[in-house]
């Protein structure tokens, strides 16, 4: 009895974790009214990208399809792509020294923008959870911090071209200048669209004979 009491309790504990995390995740704080946070045109460019690219998949699609679409936008303007970069990541030891992590452990960027210091990180899943978040900036916080001509001018992209709606944040480091702890620099999330993908309805008819002999 106390086994199974202690078992429903643990699944009733995550789904609390799992509801106040749906409610942290969609209801952000409002963006702050400040210069720094003003979303670069650039990204806003990408973000009418990837709106034109769901709406070019009705059907749906597969997150390499979306990628593949994506990059073909991007070198088409003449912007530098890498894709599904691997790449090595490190550990600071208790006593300041940098390590590579052994056993060829990596992590793998879907896009690289290295002349613009951008990572982009795709989905194609019904909506976006904390931990997808949490990929994309561990991946940014490697590039700053290991990568010299990157830093704080490291950015990324988190798009999920979804089943119910297309969903895109941006991620970017504060001017550490303007920190009143330079070296605690945290980063930045700001959501910039939410938009629903047109049911099934909208591109098929459907009828149910379902009733007949």
């Amino acid at each position: 009895l106390s086994k199974q009491y202690h078992k429903e309790l643990t699944k009733c504990e995550k789904k609390i974790e799992k509801l106040v995390e749906k409610k942290t995740r969609n209801t952000p704080e409002p963006k702050p009214n400040d210069p720094e946070y003003e979303i670069p045109q650039f990204v806003r460019e990408i973000a009418d990208l990837v709106k034109k690219i769901r709406h070019s998949f009705p059907y749906g699609g597969k997150e390499h399809h979306f990628q593949a679409a994506l990059e073909i936008e991007l070198r088409e303007q003449g912007i530098v792509v890498s894709q599904e970069v691997a790449r090595l990541l490190h550990y600071k030891t208790q006593g300041d020294t940098v390590r590579q992590l052994p056993h060829d452990i990596r992590g793998r960027e879907d896009i690289l923008l290295p002349d613009k210091k951008y990572i982009i990180e795709l989905k194609q899943i019904k909506t976006l959870a904390l931990d997808d978040h949490r990929q994309l900036l561990r991946y940014m916080d490697e590039r700053k911090k290991y990568n010299a001509d990157w830093g704080n001018k490291t950015k990324g992209l988190l798009i999920n071209f979804g089943d119910i709606d297309i969903e895109i944040w941006y991620m970017f480091y504060p001017n550490p200048s303007s920190h009143s702890n330079p070296e605690h620099v945290r980063p930045q999330r700001i959501k910039i669209a939410q938009i629903a993908i047109d049911p099934l309805t909208s591109y098929s008819d459907a009828w149910n004979a379902s009733s007949m002999n």
